[in-house]
């Protein structure tokens, strides 16, 4: 069975912890409300995108939504395959393709467009403006932190592959 409330744990558990049961939470609402489209969250955040934003290369999507460029390329094509994406060359860029919604999915996305409006107001509600401008402020800086250490542990990894060359050259 599945909790509605949040968990009294949370409120003392690492701050890491909390964005990842935040982000389940935000999946599992989705998951409910999709299932009905056939929709996974990632297929729901890569129509959101392009509904919102227009037409993106494909690893500008994968980017958008925090996934890597192989996996936005299976969602991609999956969504081409059910008639959803339409993938055309870029006529601004020889090698690049661009990712568009299909002519005839409107409905589609107007269903779309009510369930981001829905989940939206929920993960709001109760927030006063000040308290969202923090939280946006905080895990900004969050994402900046974890973009900085992996930076830094990519950094350590070719130093300590360097240096075993080193000896053994």
């Amino acid at each position: 069975m599945q909790e509605t409330a949040p968990s009294s744990h949370l409120s003392q558990a690492p701050l890491g912890q909390l964005i990842a049961a935040t982000r389940r939470r935000i999946k599992q609402a989705l998951w409910a409300q999709l299932s009905e489209e056939g929709l996974s969250p990632q297929q729901y955040w890569i129509l959101m995108v392009l509904m919102e934003h227009g037409a993106h290369s494909l690893h500008e999507l994968a980017m958008r939504v925090w996934i890597d460029d192989p996996t936005a390329s299976r969602i991609v094509k999956a969504l081409v395959g059910r008639g959803i994406l339409t993938t055309h060359p870029d006529p601004n860029h020889g090698r690049r393709i661009l990712i568009r919604l299909a002519p005839g999915t409107e409905p589609l996305q107007k269903r779309l467009r009510a369930l981001a409006v829905k989940v939206r107001g929920a993960l709001e509600q109760g927030l006063e403006s000040d308290e969202k401008v923090q939280i946006r402020s905080g895990l900004m800086k969050v994402v900046a932190n974890m973009e900085r250490l992996e930076s830094e542990l990519a950094q350590a990894r070719l130093d300590a592959v360097a240096a075993r060359a080193s000896r053994l050259g």
